[in-house]
């Protein structure tokens, strides 16, 4: 039987989970809530996105039950999984309400941007019924699931180096602007770079402090546009090191990039590099090898494993409640840093 969804919020993160939604068998879509009345009169057309409007099927949205509150969709009894893609100030209020109305939760990252406010989502977690997953889709996406599991095996040796990087143009798309107004969304920080964060506690573990350098002015006022950071491990011969950022010009787009350096390989990702987006190079090889992955993106494989927790009984393992916080308190160490231009303890 599939599990009945119940959209809040239909901007560009919004469609996209609509759109995944639609295509996976294991999901009914059934409801929708979002206080643009253009938007709950059933027309969503517009927007936009670092990879563009991601709405790419053929639907119409008056099929769905039109909510006029989230909490009057998560009193539907029709509903089973409440997928939240509100703006971030709204995500742990609204959380916990769906949480208390007995309802499995999907709530987009980050959990917050304040670290007691993601913890006291954490606490109520424990104590529903349903199941909480915070979107971290980098845990899913496919060539950053290969390089989790070749740092695991150390198929290639031993890590030297791991260069991760995201850049976009200043995003101008959003419901009244919410995303450049830093008290709001946390800025490029906690919007952007977060995931980037969560993936190097994935993959490396917590790092035991981090030095941070970044500024801002440009897209928000008051907020972190540009942030570069190194995480400071125990093995001091490890160096691993983010960027992120959104103050580029209109016509740069969106860039997602990492560097890896092995001992005895260096695998370089770049999602703009059309049908090579994952390229290996052994030491030895004469050219670069063209590593395949499916063809699949974090967001849909999130989803999918979520749905597939859901329907088997088992809390997902793949990210937690408690990972969501961590990685809030770990931006917020960088954010210190930022501040204070010096190294800041973390674990």
């Amino acid at each position: 039987m599939p599990v009945r969804v119940g959209v809040v919020g239909i901007g560009f993160m919004g469609k996209t989970h609509v759109d995944i939604h639609l295509k996976n068998g294991k999901a009914q879509l059934v409801a929708f809530c979002d206080q643009d009345p253009k938007k709950a009169a059933g027309d969503w057309a517009g927007g936009g996105g670092n990879l563009g409007d991601a709405f790419g099927k053929a639907f119409d949205p008056k099929s769905l039950r039109s909510h006029k509150t989230p909490q009057d969709l998560f009193n539907d009894p029709n509903v089973d999984l409440v997928d939240i893609c509100l703006p971030t100030y709204l995500h742990a209020k609204h959380t916990v309400d769906a949480l208390a109305a007995g309802k499995h939760v999907l709530c987009e990252k980050p959990l917050s941007t304040d670290v007691k406010e993601a913890q006291a989502v954490v606490n109520a977690a424990k104590k529903a019924k349903g199941f909480l997953m915070v979107a971290q889709c980098m845990r899913f996406w496919p060539e950053w699931e290969w390089l989790k599991e070749a740092v695991k095996s150390k198929r290639y040796g031993k890590v030297h180096s791991a260069v991760f990087r995201r850049f976009a143009s200043t995003p101008t798309w959003t419901w009244e602007n919410w995303i450049l107004q830093p008290k709001k969304s946390g800025s490029a920080l906690f919007d952007l770079h977060i995931h980037d964060s969560d993936y190097i506690r994935y993959v490396f573990g917590e790092p035991k402090a981090v030095f941070s350098t970044g500024n801002g002015g440009k897209a928000t006022k008051g907020g972190i546009d540009h942030i570069v950071t190194q995480y400071l491990y125990a093995n001091k011969s490890l160096l691993v090191t983010a960027e992120g950022g959104w103050n580029a010009d209109p016509t740069y787009g969106f860039t997602m990039r990492y560097t890896v350096v092995f001992e005895n390989a260096t695998a370089d990702f770049d999602l703009g590099r059309a049908g090579k987006v994952l390229l290996l190079h052994k030491k030895g090889a004469k050219e670069a090898e063209t590593v395949s992955c499916r063809a699949s993106n974090g967001w849909a494989d999130e989803i999918d494993y979520y749905l597939d927790c859901i329907a088997s009984g088992r809390r997902p393992a793949i990210t937690t409640p408690a990972d969501a916080a961590e990685s809030v308190a770990l931006c917020q160490a960088e954010l210190k840093s930022v501040k204070t231009r010096k190294p800041v303890a973390f674990k």
